[in-house]
């Protein structure tokens, strides 16, 4: 199954769009194998749910993105994924302020459907 993704970069360099050929449900192998150089310098990956086009979808970040200030040096946020983020939170959760929300720093990989099961 052809599956499209978007690399969503701090840098300032437009999205970058590309698809890979995977089934339904990719292995944790797979997912690492894709995501991992992506996210660059080692970076653990983390998990988030999303939403893409109003269906519920994956996005990988880096793990320590959510405590980016303590990182050494630190990962910058990335405005892109945050509000990807924080959208599909406060579909579920609206009496949320979107303040007090987390925010996603570094890389972001956004699947265009779901790939974490």
């Amino acid at each position: 199954m052809i599956t499209a993704y978007t690399v969503l970069r701090t840098d300032g360099t437009p999205p970058l769009e590309d698809e890979v050929d995977w089934p339904d449900a990719p292995s944790l192998e797979q997912i690492h194998a894709l995501v991992d150089p992506l996210l660059g310098d080692g970076e653990p990956l983390e998990h988030v749910t999303v939403l893409y086009r109003g269906a519920r979808s994956d996005m990988f970040v880096s793990e320590v993105g959510k405590v980016h200030l303590t990182r050494r040096p630190p990962l910058p946020v990335n405005d892109r994924a945050t509000r990807i983020y924080q959208r599909a939170w406060l579909e579920t959760h609206p009496e949320e302020d979107p303040n007090t929300l987390p925010t996603i720093a570094g890389t972001a990989v956004l699947f265009h459907r779901r790939v974490w099961f």
